[in-house]
Formats: structure tokens, C-alpha cells, sequence
């Protein structure tokens, strides 16, 4: 039990953010519905839903598969996106399908990862394999002047 609940502490910044994002993705997705249940707006209870579900979600799947926390992380930003594209397209027709909006959100994190590794390697090329702009260089590169 001690070691889940050091887990937790290293965590907590990320289930924070995870938090945050989950709870504006279920509020955003559901802010065209004024309906109050159980006292409070919809989209608020929505929020929050979304937001105990997935953190318990990323609690579980960070603990046990640790390899999956840049994951998680994509799958949050991605599904913010995604609730704010419904949003603003008013295409409340595909956030009624879960099959398709589980598959925008995962496949929106696949190309997530994708681009930041591609971002990653090629900035790693750029940097060992091209010399750096003369201003950047630490010591002053003499300059050959030409007389017509």
C-alpha cells in the first residue's frame, strides 16, 4: 500500500494536468445541454465524471504499465481537442458514437506521439549534422573581404 501511495506523490503533477484536461474536455462536450442533475449544471457533473474516471484510469494504467504514461498524456490532450472540435462544429452526431470518437481520440494521440518522436529526430539530424549559424558560433569566424 506504501509504495502505491508513493507512486501517487511522484504522479501527482501528471494526474493533475490529466485532471484538468479531462474535466474541461467532459464540460466542453456537453456545454450545449442546460439541464441540472442532482443540483448541479450538466456539464459540470459530465466534468466531473470523465475526470474521476480517467484519473482512476491513468492511476491503474501508470502504476502497472508504466511504459504508457506519454500515452495517457497524448490521449488527454487529444481528447480535449476532440471536445472542442465538437464544440465548435456543432457535430454533437459524432460525439453520440463512441466507437468513432474512441477511435478519433486514440488514433489523435497515435500521430501525437508520432509527430513529437519524428520533431524529436529530426531536430537530433539538424543539430549534429549541420554547423550552426555564424552567430551562434563561440569563437569569431574571420571574414574574407573581396576589393573589386
Amino acid at each position: 500500500m506504501k509504495r502505491i501511495f508513493t507512486h501517487f506523490e511522484q504522479q501527482k503533477r501528471r494526474l493533475y494536468s490529466i485532471a484538468f484536461l479531462a474535466f474541461s474536455a467532459g464540460y466542453v462536450l456537453y456545454s450545449h445541454i442546460d439541464v441540472m442533475r442532482y443540483g448541479m449544471p450538466l456539464p459540470v457533473l459530465t466534468g466531473l465524471v470523465y475526470m474521476c474516471a480517467i484519473v482512476c484510469a491513468t492511476v491503474v494504467t501508470t502504476y502497472f504499465l508504466p511504459g504508457l504514461t506519454k500515452v495517457t498524456d497524448a490521449v488527454a490532450v487529444t481528447r480535449l481537442g476532440f471536445a472542442l472540435w465538437i464544440a465548435a462544429t456543432q457535430s454533437h452526431e459524432l460525439a453520440a458514437s463512441p466507437v468513432l470518437g474512441a477511435t478519433i481520440v486514440v488514433g489523435g494521440a497515435i500521430v501525437l506521439l508520432q509527430v513529437s518522436t519524428w520533431a524529436k529526430a529530426v531536430s537530433q539530424v539538424l543539430s549534429t549534422d549541420m554547423p550552426g549559424p555564424l552567430w551562434t558560433s563561440p569563437t569569431p569566424q574571420p571574414v574574407a573581404v573581396r576589393s573589386a
